[in-house]
C-alpha cells in the first residue's frame, strides 16, 4: 500500500497548477493543530495584519524535500515571522495520510528529516482535519498559496527566491503589520549610478543597511554629504534603518542595478 500511495503522489506532481485554487479566490479558513500542540488559525492570523504563506507537502515526496532544502520559506520565516519583524506567518500542513511524527523526524517512508534547522510550524493533518486539503483543491504537491489579508489567495511559484515572495506579501492590499514611518527628510535610490541620494540629511546620525537575512551589509557613521556609492550591494530588497533625530526609522528600498 505503502508503494502505491507514492506512486499515486509521483502521478499527482505532474498535474498542472490550473486545478488548484485559481488567484483571487477567498481563502478557506483553518483551525489546527501542529505537532508541537501549537494552535493555528487562519482567520486570526490574517485580522492580525499578516499575510500568510501556506505551504502543503508530503513527505515522502522528492519535490518537496528538493523545495525544503532550498530554505526559501524558513529564510523568509525567520526574518518576517513572530522572531523577526512579525509581518508574515508560515505553515506546512503534510498530506500523506500514512505518515506520523516519525517520518517528520527522518524515519519510515519519508525524504529525510524535516525538523532539524526547520522552525516553521508543520501540521500532520489526519481525521477531519483532512477536510483542509478538499478546501484547497489540492491536487498534487508542494502547493504554496500565499494569502492575503483581505482573505484572498495566489499560488506561488517554487522558483521564487524569499526576496520575491515578500515582494508578493508586499503587493497585498493593505499594509504589512510593520510598516515603513514616514518622515521630513527624503531620499532616492539611483540605480543607474548605484547610489542612495538624500534630499534632507539634517538630523540623520546614522544609515544602517540590512539584507532580507536581518544581517547589517553596510552602515554609514558620518552623514556629512548626501550621496552614498551602493555598488558593493546585490540586486534585491533592504532596508535602511535610520536614526533619525534620535528615532529608529525604517524605510524600504528595492536594488536594481
Amino acid at each position: 500500500m505503502k508503494a502505491i500511495g507514492i506512486l499515486l503522489g509521483f502521478l499527482s506532481i505532474s498535474l498542472t497548477s490550473s486545478a488548484q485554487l485559481p488567484n483571487g479566490s477567498t481563502a478557506p479558513d483553518f483551525n489546527l493543530v501542529d505537532i508541537d500542540g501549537n494552535s493555528h488559525r487562519l482567520y486570526d492570523y490574517l485580522a492580525e495584519g499578516k499575510v500568510v504563506f501556506l505551504e502543503i507537502f508530503a513527505c515522502h515526496c522528492p519535490s518537496c524535500w528538493a523545495y525544503h532544502n532550498t530554505g526559501t520559506l524558513e529564510s523568509l520565516y525567520q526574518t518576517y515571522g513572530p522572531t523577526g519583524t512579525d509581518q508574515i506567518m508560515v505553515i506546512m500542513i503534510e498530506h500523506d495520510i500514512n505518515n506520523t511524527l516519525n517520518e517528520f523526524g527522518g524515519g519510515g517512508n519519508t525524504q529525510g528529516d524535516w525538523l532539524t534547522n526547520s522552525t516553521i510550524p508543520k501540521i500532520n493533518a489526519e481525521g477531519d482535519d483532512r477536510s483542509v486539503f478538499g478546501d484547497y483543491n489540492l491536487t498534487y504537491y508542494p502547493v504554496v498559496y500565499k494569502i492575503c489579508t483581505d482573505k484572498t489567495t495566489e499560488l506561488m511559484s517554487t522558483s521564487f527566491s524569499t526576496t520575491e515572495l515578500f515582494q508578493k506579501a508586499d503587493a497585498c492590499p493593505g499594509a504589512l503589520s510593520i510598516g515603513e514611518t514616514s518622515e521630513s527628510f527624503d531620499f532616492r535610490i539611483d540605480n543607474i549610478n548605484k547610489q542612495l541620494i538624500l534630499n534632507n540629511y539634517n538630523g540623520i546620525k546614522t544609515i544602517n543597511i540590512i539584507n532580507l537575512m536581518g544581517q547589517s551589509v553596510e552602515r554609514i557613521e558620518r552623514i556629512n554629504k548626501n550621496t552614498f556609492g551602493l555598488s558593493q550591494l546585490t540586486n534585491g530588497i533592504y532596508f535602511l534603518q535610520i536614526e533619525y533625530n534620535k528615532e529608529a526609522i525604517i524605510k524600504k528600498v528595492y536594488l536594481e542595478f
